[in-house]
């Protein structure tokens, strides 16, 4: 099929970014803004991304819808996305982009044909276009192909060639590396940070590991996305469990995220971090609660 409409749920730091390099290849991109915040609204203005109004208007409209919310919100999403179906009588290709486990994105998609629609099975991996990236989004699934006619539209689409939850699944077992090692970091400054420990410990890893100290700079701006990382690692959590390894060491990944996002600085986003701080000052304050 050919893909004119696309419709992005939602208008956040990925969804805008992905919405708005498809708008300047020529898509009409849509979403559904009502109820959504100011940032929201102003994000899909300069991206291009026009407001249809409500979530019917978007299924009416759309070719292709993308989820991208977190993972909390994607089962329910699929749920609306369905009633909408119904209420419109509209049948729409469906794929999910959120980092949920392979068995929810197996669910996702029985809620989806269940109404009717078409589902596909996928995972983005890489930065937003918003700063100048081209994210990858991985697609599993019989109707993978008609997400492929996305492919070097501002997005790289490889289509894989497996059933639902190959995506999904190649999501989760690369951000278990790349965020679980976030958590790692964290938590481990943190820990150095309450023991007295932290400037011994920077000073031991420049001598013997200054790749690793490097990495960790990006703890500093973490802050700015462990609310969005902590239904992730219970989903990589459950994907590993399933697969009949260790969840342990993803749902200590969640508390650490979710410690971080109770704490000073956790109502911290990505138009409000504070750049000028140092490490040292962003891991105290991740020590202390939010008031």
């Amino acid at each position: 099929m050919a893909v004119e409409t696309v419709g992005v749920m939602s208008p956040g730091d990925m969804g805008s970014g992905v919405g708005g390099v498809l708008a300047k290849h020529g898509y009409r991109v849509v979403t559904a803004l009502d109820g959504r915040s100011e940032s929201s609204r102003t994000r899909a203005a300069e991206q291009g991304i026009e407001d249809a109004g409500s979530l019917d208007e978007v299924v009416k409209a759309s070719d292709l819808i993308l989820s991208i919310l977190v993972p909390s919100e994607a089962s329910s999403f699929a749920q609306d996305v369905a009633e909408a179906m119904v209420r419109t009588d509209t049948k729409v290709v469906v794929a999910d982009c959120n980092a949920v486990s392979p068995a929810t994105g197996v669910k996702i998609g029985e809620i989806i044909t269940a109404a009717g629609g078409k589902f596909i099975d996928a995972g983005i991996i890489g930065g937003t276009p918003r700063n100048g990236a081209v994210p990858r989004i991985y697609a599993s699934g019989e109707h993978a192909p008609v997400l492929g006619e996305l492919d070097g539209k501002g997005i790289e689409v490889p289509v894989m060639d497996g059933p639902i939850g190959h995506a999904s699944g190649l999501k989760m077992v690369y951000a278990a590396l790349s965020k679980g090692t976030a958590a790692l970091y964290a938590s481990t400054l943190m820990t150095a940070k309450s023991l007295g420990l932290y400037g011994d410990l920077i000073h031991e890893l420049e001598m013997s590991q200054s790749g690793t100290l490097a990495g960790m700079k990006g703890v500093n701006s973490i802050s700015t996305k462990a609310f969005r990382w902590i239904g992730e690692m219970e989903e990589i959590a459950a994907t590993f469990a399933e697969a009949g390894t260790s969840p342990a060491i993803h749902t200590g990944a969640a508390e650490t995220f979710q410690a971080i996002a109770d704490s000073s600085i956790g109502h911290e986003r990505v138009g409000t971090f504070d750049k000028n701080r140092s490490l040292e000052d962003s891991i105290a304050a991740m020590l202390l609660k939010a008031l």
